[in-house]
């Protein structure tokens, strides 16, 4: 691993508890979410306290259990899920220690993107702590192909993403947004950014047990011919991709390197996530 000096800087948690409600997704469920100070090198955590004993996971790489239209970590028969928005949010504040208690096995959906997420930690504030956080540097270029996706992470001196959009879609088709990461740009430029879906694969998804909870106030929804939401960019749809990328590579804890990704989703996410923690070994 490659860690230079003045990348290093001092870890961090949230001055008080703050908490948020909202319905999940996926699961339809309502939630309830307390945010927690904890201590140095904690790292993130959930805990789920509406099960026997409260439980608790790490969000890291390894407890990964699935990537299926979101990542979700979990262990021993639990877990929590679509946790990308959040994940992104803490990389924006540079939160490296957290508790996060949740009473349902998905995080609230919200609007649809990390908004409400940054109001939040705003409200509770953020509290230097006595150790350093050492983030990670890329030294040497690698990637992950798929079958018609693309996703790579090369040297750079600061954070850096390239992501290409490209759906057979004419409400989408091709959409190409560069970014230099930077925090009061991403709260306002990338956060907002709401995710979204087909009307033609609602019903699909809610056979199989998914967007449950979704609806216009938490999902842009896309036609065959028109979006029936306003967007809030005009390249909101890849502005989304960005959030969900961040959050996702944020369980690697923080990186410096540019990242190249084409038509990416969770899975692919999850694959560089996987060779980062290699390299980083």
């Amino acid at each position: 691993m490659n860690i230079l000096a003045e990348y290093d800087r001092q870890q961090r948690t949230i001055k008080q508890e703050v908490t948020l409600e909202g319905i999940g997704l996926h699961s339809g469920n309502d939630v309830q979410m307390n945010f927690l100070p904890a201590a140095v090198d904690s790292g993130i955590v959930f805990k789920r306290v509406d099960l026997d004993q409260s439980p608790q996971v790490k969000a890291n790489v390894a407890n990964v259990v699935s990537t299926d239209r979101s990542t979700t970590v979990g262990k021993s028969g639990f877990k929590v899920q679509t946790i990308e928005h959040l994940m992104a949010a803490l990389r924006a504040f540079d939160i490296d220690n957290i508790l996060i208690e949740v009473n349902s096995e998905e995080l609230p959906a919200l609007d649809g993107s990390a908004k409400l997420y940054s109001q939040l930690l705003k409200e509770a504030g953020i509290e230097r702590q006595s150790k350093k956080k050492k983030v990670y540097k890329v030294k040497r270029g690698y990637y992950y192909k798929g079958q018609d996706t693309y996703i790579g992470i090369f040297p750079a001196e600061k954070y850096k993403i390239n992501y290409l959009l490209k759906y057979d879609h004419p409400v989408i088709g091709t959409e190409y947004f560069e970014y230099e990461f930077e925090k009061e740009s991403f709260i306002n430029e990338i956060m907002p950014a709401r995710t979204f879906g087909f009307a033609k694969e609602v019903a699909m998804l809610k056979e199989r047990g998914l967007a449950l909870g979704g609806s216009l106030d938490n999902a842009v929804l896309i036609e065959d011919n028109n979006v029936v939401n306003e967007l809030r960019f005009k390249d909101e749809f890849v502005r989304h991709k960005v959030l969900d990328l961040v959050g996702d590579l944020y369980l690697n804890g923080p990186l410096i390197g540019e990242i190249i990704a084409i038509r990416t989703g969770h899975t692919d996410n999850y694959k560089l996530n996987q060779m980062i923690q290699k390299k980083k070994k």
